[in-house]
């Protein structure tokens, strides 16, 4: 484990055993009507902080198990967000009504108003949390994003690419969700699918089936897609190898082709991710330059990377479009504020379309759940970018 997502986990797990300690305040003030003392406050937290500790570890263990630990699992890990969502509200609600005391005097009115608004709070938390879980887990979403290429021929017919990202075929994602997402996608009748990495999650055993739920993926310009860092973790070979046979995905493992599109070629890279570092925010890869290196300058490029960490240096190699995954869009966001979500931890750019000179970058949400099972103003993507030449 990184420093960086060692010192990530552990403000985590600070935050969440600090929102369950302001939960048990809010509720013994509530309705026992006096609170705990501030040496009972911090037993509380060291002993919730241990509890916590042991409980990650042995949750992630119970995600990947049968099915009855696994339920387990994730109710500790939706019962740990709510907590944590819970108890950033009721930190605002305890400083709202001693505000107010201090302000407007009435310590009458503190205890009904701690009851009131943090009883909102705590069902508002609680609430999110079963509707990201159960409505928000459904939702999948075909957003239309058009982008314009400097390089492509100013007569050449837009190009529809259906993208998809971190589908994580697994306990979480099961073949016939999979079969489902494929029909969905062959609706939109795209020109070419492209697959960003982490297309599995961890358990080889997975992955024949997956790649046989995959294999009714089709398109006339071929599906293309890279290995992420899941997929290193399921075994990078294996997932090469299932999808070379039970699939005509054509999986690039840090080269390019070379596609006829119209009046025009275009350049799709790949380069296929390491597994490591997975938490940097700002990355660089060798490989990279020797792709650009390779690619003739007058060629549009599309690069497919997993993490959107490369797109710095990939913009300033020239590479014309960059499709990425890797931060499922954070699972859960603010909303109208949506870049506002967890995955700002491990990257600058955590979804939608972003541009740097003459290259765009677009960060899938993903299909899939890693970790939390939950998506709030997050809803999986089938992405279908349009890809037309620079007017005029």
């Amino acid at each position: 484990m990184s420093r960086r997502l060692a010192r990530i986990l552990g403000v985590s797990l600070l935050l969440l055993s600090a929102g369950e300690v302001l939960l048990l305040q809010w509720a013994w003030l509530s309705f026992a009507g006096s609170g705990l003392s501030v040496l009972g406050a911090a037993a509380a937290l060291v002993a919730l902080g241990a509890f916590n500790f042991a409980a990650l570890a042995w949750s992630r263990r119970c995600l990947r198990a049968n099915s009855g630990m696994r339920l387990i699992g994730r109710t500790w890990l939706l019962g740990s967000v709510a907590a944590l969502l819970a108890g950033i509200l009721l930190a605002g609600v305890f400083v709202l009504a001693g505000g107010g005391v201090w302000f407007f005097g009435g310590e009458a009115l503190v205890r009904p108003t701690l009851a009131w608004l943090g009883g909102a709070s705590v069902l508002l938390a609680f609430g999110s949390v079963l509707w990201g879980a159960s409505v928000g887990d459904r939702r999948v979403r075909v957003d239309r994003v058009d982008l314009r290429v400097a390089k492509l021929a100013p007569e050449n017919p837009e190009l529809r690419i259906a993208q998809i990202s971190d589908l994580h075929i697994g306990p979480l994602l099961g073949p016939e969700r999979v079969r489902e997402f494929v029909e969905r996608i062959r609706r939109v009748e795209p020109d070419l699918i492209v697959i960003t990495g982490d297309i599995f999650d961890f358990d080889p055993a997975y992955v024949e089936e997956g790649c046989r739920a995959l294999a009714g993926l089709h398109a006339p310009h071929g599906v293309y897609a890279v290995l992420g860092n899941h997929d290193v973790y399921t075994g990078a070979g294996v997932v090469a190898d299932g999808l070379a046979h039970h699939t005509g995905i054509r999986l690039l493992r840090d080269e390019w082709e070379l596609l006829s599109v119209g009046r025009t070629e275009l350049a799709v890279a790949g380069v296929e991710d390491s597994g490591q570092g997975w938490t940097e925010r700002e990355s660089e890869n060798l490989i990279l330059e020797r792709l650009a290196g390779e690619i003739p300058d007058r060629l549009p490029s599309l690069l497919l990377a997993h993490r959107p960490s490369y797109f710095g240096q990939a913009a300033r190699l020239g590479f014309s479009v960059v499709l990425s995954g890797h931060t499922h869009g954070g699972q859960v966001a603010l909303p109208l504020a949506h870049h506002y979500n967890p995955s700002r931890l491990i990257s600058h750019w955590t979804r939608g379309v972003f541009r740097a000179g003459e290259s765009t970058l677009y960060v899938s949400r993903g299909l899939g759940m890693a970790g939390l099972p939950l998506r709030i103003n997050c809803p999986r993507e089938i992405t279908l970018l349009h890809l037309a030449p620079v007017p005029g």
